[in-house]
């Protein structure tokens, strides 16, 4: 365990640093320049949201589903990588609501919301423990649900890492280059997904190896 600590503490110290100077030197002149040089049409956006929504409600049914199943039937590796990913999925949701209220930090764009914004009127900062609804950048939402089941795929289906990385990465350029998020909120997200996926691995013993494939 003191190994696992030592890296976790090390790791986030790290990002910590990234994330500090990410807010100094890279976040506004790189979502200015963003938002100049590369058109988005804003309107086709919108799917993103509801997207977003389905995937939530899709989750909270799926891990519902992986609850019932451990407790009806104890199986093997498949399932035991299902629950890792779920655990791992509801304590992001958790520390990542605990985070942006705590943070409170402004968003790169308004996107239409009205909520304030660098791109929109200049706002850009930290107003933590608030309790307003339009503060809440960092860290990114998506980086860390993503990253979250990312971390237990990697761990569990080592000959998939590269459609993992794609994805993981892909992510992360999409949310920086059409300025939903900064470089920094996604580092702090993709931090906080690896974090409870490492810990959901870790608990569930799912890197020893050991685990049958199957449902057991």
């Amino acid at each position: 365990m003191k190994p696992l600590l030592l890296r976790t503490a090390v790791t986030l110290a790290l990002g910590a640093v990234a994330v500090v100077a990410c807010y100094y030197f890279v976040d506004r002149p790189l979502a200015m320049w963003l938002h100049a040089h590369v058109p988005v049409p804003r309107d086709s956006l919108r799917w993103a949201a509801t997207a977003s929504d389905w995937f939530r409600d899709a989750a909270a049914a799926a891990i519902l589903l992986v609850v019932l199943w451990r407790l009806a039937k104890r199986g093997g590796r498949l399932q035991t990588t299902l629950l890792a990913v779920s655990a791992s999925l509801v304590a992001a949701t958790i520390l990542k609501l605990l985070l942006k209220w705590a943070f409170g930090r402004t968003w790169p764009d308004a996107w239409g919301n009205g909520r304030p914004s660098l791109i929109g009127n200049g706002a850009y900062g930290f107003h933590p423990f608030g309790l307003s609804p339009h503060f809440g950048a960092l860290p990114s939402g998506h980086a860390a649900m993503t990253f979250a089941v990312i971390t237990v795929l990697w761990v569990a289906y080592p000959r998939w890492r590269w459609l993992w990385a794609a994805a993981g990465g892909g992510l992360c350029a999409a949310l920086v280059g059409l300025n939903f998020h900064f470089v920094g909120d996604v580092i702090a997200g993709g931090l906080l997904g690896w974090l409870t996926g490492v810990y959901a691995v870790h608990a569930l013993s799912l890197a020893t190896g050991d685990l049958p494939d199957g449902s057991g």
